[in-house]
């Protein structure tokens, strides 16, 4: 991980790199004794996180202590397992069945990293990286609701208001959708003011 710029503190498993004023995380997680695998002692479940401070106080501002659909997504980071950064043919969880395992598990999560998890994020890592990735439909990122209202926080940091009001409508424009994210719709209508 050093290869590409991340530290990791002393006894932790999360590794930070500042790139571009965004702080992008990889945390190796694991669980004991797995549901999926009770034979394993344990999975690893690497994940990916990207803070970007300009898109959260945006988020912030515009979701923050909101409650029903939209609690919780001024928290919402670019926060997923790394297995998405991969080919649909290659979708990994590692396992570790015997403690002689675990270091050959921790080489193939180094190496998957280098494969498909750092092409991506160093290519994503201002708001203008997170819109141009929503434009081209960037199959390696998540496309959960609360990834959608970041990416529209970002589009509203890089002056493209018209992008985020379009992408809006596109993808949450039906009536029941606008219902429940009113609160976002309006914030996007009255940015211009907010900002001037």
């Amino acid at each position: 991980m050093s290869d590409h710029g991340f530290r990791r503190g002393k006894n932790s498993l999360i590794y930070k790199r500042v790139i571009a004023g965004s702080t992008q995380i990889i945390d190796l997680t694991f669980d004991v004794r797995p549901k999926e695998d009770p034979v394993a002692l344990a999975a690893l479940y690497p994940r990916m996180e990207v803070q970007i401070p300009a898109v959260d106080a945006v988020l912030e501002d515009m979701v923050g202590g909101a409650t029903g659909e939209l609690a919780g997504y001024s928290e919402a980071r670019t926060r997923q397992g790394i297995h998405f950064t991969a080919e649909k043919a290659d979708p990994r969880r590692w396992y570790v069945y015997r403690l002689q395992d675990l270091p050959a598990a921790v080489e193939q999560v180094r190496a998957f990293l280098d494969r498909w998890t750092m092409p991506l994020l160093d290519v994503y890592a201002t708001p203008e990286d997170m819109v141009a990735a929503q434009a081209r439909d960037d199959g390696r990122l998540t496309h959960a609701r609360p990834q959608l209202v970041r990416v529209i926080a970002a589009a509203l940091v890089c002056g493209k208001r018209d992008y985020a009001h379009a992408l809006l409508e596109k993808r949450l424009g039906a009536p029941g959708a606008r219902r429940l994210y009113k609160r976002v719709f309006d914030y996007v209508e009255s940015y211009a003011e907010r900002t001037a």
